[in-house]
C-alpha cells in the first residue's frame, strides 16, 4: 500500500537526480510528461479514504487521501502532465535544460507531496521544497527583470515559509497532535490561526501580499507559469483547508479582513493588470483577481461554520476551473509565441479563447457555474455581507471580461518569446488538452467530485450582461486607442476600408450583369426570330397534316 503514495513522489524526485547524468538527459526529457503520471493514476483509482504511515521518514510521516485532496491531486498532477510536455519542447537540448528541469521537477515533488501529508511536519516540508525550487523557475531567462522578480519572489517565500512554520507549530502544540485532521478539528488560538492565514495568503496571492505573483508569472518561461499560477498558488488553499477549523470553529474577525481582502483584491488586481503590456503579466493579474473570489468564500467560512459544507465544494471546483483555464492560457500563450505564420497565430489565438471565455465565465461555463454555486453558498453565510459579496460577484464577471481583452490585446501584439527549438506542432496536444479539459469540466465534475457535486449541480441561471459589457467596454476601449495611435481621419478609413471593399465588389457585380444582360439583348432579336420560324414552320407541318387527314376521311365516307 505504500508504494502508491512513494512512487508519485520517487518518480519526479529521481528525474530529477538523473538530471547530474549528460547521457540520461535525452532520456529522461522523454519521460517529463509521465513524472506525475503516478499522481493521476493515484487519483483516478484510489479509493477514498486511504492513508499509510512511515515511520522511518521524517519521524513518522503519514500520507493519505480524502475527497478533497483527490480532487487537487487529480488536476494538479493534470496540469503538471501538461506543462511537462510542453517543457520538453521548450527546453529539451537547449543550454539551460537541466537547470529548468531540476528546479521543475522538485517543485513538482514538492506540489503533489503536500496534497498527500497528512502531518504538520511533512507538509511543511513539501511546501517549502515546492517554494524554493520554484525560485530557480522564475529566475531560468537571466535576465535583469527575471533576477528583479526572483528577489522579490523569494523574499515573500521566506515570509511566508516563517509565518506558516511558526502556525503550524502552534496550531500542533494546541491540538496536542501534529495530523493536520488533528489541527483541523482542534480549537486554535487567533494568533495561530492569524499566523497560518498570514503563511498561506502570500502562497495564494491576495493583496496585498500578492507583489511577488505578477513578475514572476511574466519573468517564468511558459510552462512554469502554467504551473505557478495553475497548480502552485493553490497550495495556499489546499492549505487552509488541510489546517483551520473550517466549519468546526467561527473566527469572525480573521473571515471579516478576509472578505474584504477579497472584495478589494477582485476589482484593484483588474485597474492594475489593465495598465500592464505583457501578456503573462496580465494573467497573474487575474489569477490575483481570481484569488479574491477565494477569498470571500474562505473569510465566508470562517465567520459562518454552519455554511461550510456547500463552499468547500464551491472552493474545490474553482480552484479545479481556475487551475485548467489558466493552465491552457499560458500554454496557449506559449504557442501563439511559436507560431510564424499569420495563419497559425489566428487559429492559436482561437484556441485560447475558448479557456478566457470559461475564465470569465461564458454561459454553461465552469466559470459562469463556479461563481453562481458560490452565491448560493454566501447565502448561508453573514447576512450583512451578503449585499455586498452578490454585488462583487456579479462584478467579478466584468472584471474577468476586461482582463481577458486585454490579454488577448497583449497576446497579439507582444507574444512570449518561445526559443528556437520550439515547434508549435509539439506545443498543440499539451495545450488542447488543457482547453478540452477546462471546457468540459462541468460535464465531469459530477462523476468526478461525488458528493462535493451537489452544490454545483444546483446552480442557478447564469446572468450573461457582466460579460457582455465587458466586452462591450474593451471594443470601444480598443477602439479609442486604436484612434489616438493612429489619428482620427487614418482611423475612419481603416473602418471604412471594408464597407468600401464591399460597395466595389457590389459595383463590380451589377456591373457584369448589366454586361450579361446587354450581351442578351442584342442576341435575343435573332433568338426569338430563330424561334418563331421554327414555331411557324411547326405549326404549318401541324396544319397540313389535318388538312391530309379531312382529304383521306372525306374521300373514304364518300
Amino acid at each position: 500500500m505504500k508504494i502508491v503514495f512513494i512512487l508519485p513522489l520517487l518518480l519526479p524526485t529521481l528525474l530529477a537526480m538523473l538530471m547530474v547524468f549528460p547521457a540520461a538527459r535525452p532520456f529522461i526529457w522523454r519521460l517529463m510528461p509521465l513524472a506525475a503520471l503516478p499522481a493521476l493514476l493515484l487519483a483516478l483509482l484510489a479509493p477514498v479514504p486511504l492513508g499509510v504511515r512511515g515511520d522511518w521518514l521524517l519521524m513518522g510521516a503519514s500520507f493519505g487521501l480524502d475527497e478533497v485532496s483527490r480532487l487537487f491531486l487529480g488536476f494538479t498532477a493534470l496540469l503538471w502532465i501538461a506543462a511537462g510536455a510542453a517543457a520538453r519542447e521548450w527546453f529539451s537540448g537547449t543550454p539551460g535544460e537541466r537547470g529548468f528541469a531540476v528546479c521543475f521537477l522538485l517543485a513538482m515533488t514538492g506540489n503533489l507531496g503536500l496534497i498527500i501529508a497528512q502531518d504538520a511536519l511533512g507538509f511543511y516540508a513539501f511546501f517549502a521544497l515546492m517554494s524554493f525550487a520554484s525560485y530557480g523557475l522564475v529566475v531560468q531567462a537571466r535576465s535583469q527583470a527575471a533576477f528583479e522578480a526572483g528577489r522579490l519572489y523569494i523574499a515573500f517565500v521566506i515570509l511566508g515559509e516563517l509565518a506558516l512554520f511558526a502556525g503550524l507549530a502552534l496550531a500542533a502544540s494546541e491540538a496536542g497532535s501534529r495530523l493536520l485532521a488533528d489541527l483541523r478539528s482542534a480549537e486554535l488560538s487567533g494568533l495561530s490561526a492569524s499566523l497560518l492565514l498570514l503563511g498561506f495568503s502570500v502562497k495564494l496571492g491576495i493583496m496585498p501580499l500578492h507583489f511577488w505573483l505578477p513578475p514572476a508569472h511574466g519573468a517564468a518561461p511558459v510552462p512554469a507559469s502554467a504551473v505557478l499560477s495553475g497548480a502552485m498558488i493553490k497550495a495556499g488553499l489546499f492549505g487552509m483547508l488541510a489546517t483551520l477549523p473550517l466549519g468546526t470553529q467561527a473566527l469572525p474577525d480573521h473571515g471579516t479582513v478576509m472578505m474584504a481582502t477579497g472584495l478589494v483584491t477582485i476589482f484593484a488586481a483588474v485597474l492594475l493588470g489593465l495598465s500592464q503590456d505583457n501578456p503573462k503579466t496580465v494573467l497573474g493579474f487575474s489569477s490575483v483577481s481570481q484569488m479574491g473570489l477565494i477569498a470571500l468564500g474562505l473569510g465566508a467560512g470562517l465567520m459562518a461554520p454552519a455554511a461550510w459544507p456547500a463552499l468547500l465544494a464551491v472552493l474545490v471546483f474553482m480552484a479545479a476551473h481556475h487551475a485548467l483555464a489558466k493552465g491552457a492560457l499560458f500554454l496557449g500563450a506559449g504557442l501563439f509565441g511559436a507560431q510564424t505564420g499569420q495563419s497559425g497565430r489566428v487559429l492559436a489565438l482561437i484556441i485560447v479563447a475558448v479557456p478566457a471565455l470559461v475564465l470569465a465565465g461564458a454561459p454553461a461555463t465552469s466559470g459562469a457555474l463556479a461563481k453562481e454555486a458560490l452565491k448560493s453558498a454566501l447565502a448561508d453565510g453573514s447576512e450583512a455581507w451578503l449585499p455586498w459579496l452578490i454585488v462583487g460577484l456579479t462584478l467579478s464577471g466584468l472584471a474577468t471580461t476586461l482582463l481577458m481583452a486585454r490579454f488577448g490585446i497583449t497576446l497579439w501584439r507582444k507574444p512570449p518569446a518561445a526559443p528556437s527549438i520550439a515547434v508549435p506542432e509539439g506545443l498543440v496536444l499539451s495545450t488542447l488538452g488543457l482547453v478540452m479539459a477546462a471546457a468540459a469540466l462541468p460535464f465531469i465534475w459530477p462523476t468526478a467530485a461525488g458528493p462535493l457535486a451537489a452544490p454545483i449541480s444546483a446552480a442557478g441561471p447564469t446572468e450573461t450582461w457582466p460579460l457582455l459589457l465587458g466586452a462591450t467596454l474593451a471594443l470601444g476601449a480598443w477602439i479609442r486607442a486604436r484612434a489616438l495611435a493612429v489619428g482620427p481621419q487614418v482611423f475612419r478609413d481603416q473602418i471604412a476600408r471594408p464597407f468600401v471593399r464591399v460597395a466595389k465588389g457590389a459595383e463590380k457585380f451589377v456591373a457584369r450583369q448589366r454586361r450579361a444582360a446587354a450581351r442578351i439583348g442584342r442576341r435575343a432579336p435573332a433568338i426569338v426570330g430563330e424561334r418563331a420560324s421554327h414555331w411557324r414552320l411547326g405549326h404549318t407541318a401541324v396544319a397540313a397534316l389535318i388538312v391530309m387527314v379531312l382529304i383521306i376521311e372525306a374521300n373514304g365516307w364518300k
